[in-house]
């Protein structure tokens, strides 16, 4: 653009010093070339207005970027906190037997585990491997089970009440989890569960189930 204006200007004068005398003909180059000079000067801050707003618009394009690549770092934070909520509800404990040797198992059993054996010492060592039951776990152990619900938390269930549980679909049934353990009452057992009770009758020796 600056080009042209400069031509334009440069033609103008040679036009202008062929049709006048010499004394005019300066008088108009010098008018002229200051307008030249102007024109070159608008031209020169047009173009850097141009060129500020580009490099604005480039640099607002840039953060952006910047800011879409920050949220795609915090997205794959985010995956990754995802996975280490998955790998907490596998958590894995040891329990030590009489024998001295030590089993794993998940963590809350293993927790409820040492909790008991410290005060009755009756549940032994384990029947079986620990099986995944509706979200949570369960242990067979040779005197009585614990269950351990989605939540890590296990609860040990047994005897009579334990058969009836079991019948009647464990933890898949209705009655969900087990919320305590087995606990004396003044006509027998009860334990309780997310939707329900089973209770042992001593004097009849029977279970009965009761849902909420």
């Amino acid at each position: 653009m600056r080009r042209t204006v400069i031509a334009a200007t440069a033609a103008a004068v040679l036009a202008l010093s062929a049709a006048c005398g010499s004394d005019d003909a300066s008088d108009m180059a010098d008018n002229a070339t200051q307008a030249a000079g102007d024109a070159v000067s608008s031209a020169t801050e047009a173009a850097g207005g141009e060129g500020g707003a580009d490099g604005e618009a480039g640099a607002e394009g840039e953060s952006a970027e910047g800011e879409a690549g920050a949220d795609g770092e915090a997205g794959a934070d985010g995956e990754a906190g995802a996975d280490g909520e998955s790998g907490a509800t596998g958590e894995m404990g040891t329990i030590a037997l009489a024998d001295g040797s030590e089993v794993e198992v998940p963590a809350g059993i293993a927790q409820k585990y040492e909790e008991i054996q410290g005060t009755s010492d009756h549940l032994g060592a384990p029947a079986g491997e620990a099986q995944e039951v509706a979200g949570g776990q369960m242990v067979e152990f040779e005197g009585g089970t614990l269950v351990q619900n989605p939540d890590g938390e296990a609860f040990l269930v047994q005897g009579v009440i334990l058969e009836e549980y079991m019948a009647n679909g464990g933890p898949d049934s209705e009655l969900g989890f087990p919320t305590t353990d087995e606990t004396p009452t003044e006509t027998g057992f009860i334990s309780t569960f997310d939707n329900g009770e089973i209770t042992f009758d001593l004097s009849t020796e029977q279970a009965t189930v009761q849902q909420n």
